[in-house]
């Protein structure tokens, strides 16, 4: 039993305003959870999250790919799945298109995860990180500091 989650997202911003937010690390806290995350291949990093029975909080995570500004794609591990979330952008009309696909849960653990996290990811695609990347400007990004995913 295997099953891989997949979304799609346009948002009306420049593909390298969505990369930056996918890319950098006070970003991703505020749109996903807190991590030690680098734009660097092999770099192994970990996200925390409130701890849930069977679940530690902790996705320990290693970038196997990166192609700027169109393509991430890392390790997920943790409570018990070994999975791969891979982002990729692509510039359209509207602005930038965002495919994002998680694959890999397998077995009854993995099935009942993933629907815990496809749940998840709409609300994360479709609010947080939109909203992330609003807050980038020429000289940088704002985060918000009673951010709500951390």
């Amino acid at each position: 039993m295997k099953r891989d989650l997949t979304f799609n997202e346009t948002y009306p911003y420049p593909i390298e305003r969505v990369w930056r937010a996918l890319t950098d690390s006070a970003s991703i806290a505020d749109w996903l959870m807190p991590n030690d995350f680098k734009p660097v291949i092999g770099h192994k990093f970990q996200f925390h999250t409130k701890p849930a029975p069977g679940f530690d909080g902790v996705v320990n995570c290693e970038v196997i790919e990166l192609r700027p500004p169109t393509r991430l794609s890392f390790s997920w591990k943790g409570g018990g799945i070994d999975t791969v979330a891979t982002f990729t952008l692509t510039s359209v009309p509207e602005g930038t298109h965002l495919r994002l696909d998680h694959t890999g849960f397998s077995g009854l653990r993995g099935m009942m995860v993933s629907s815990i996290l496809g749940g998840g990811w709409k609300r994360i695609l479709g609010v947080a990180l939109p909203n992330a990347v609003s807050r980038y400007s020429d000289s940088g990004y704002a985060p918000l500091s009673d951010s709500p995913n951390k």
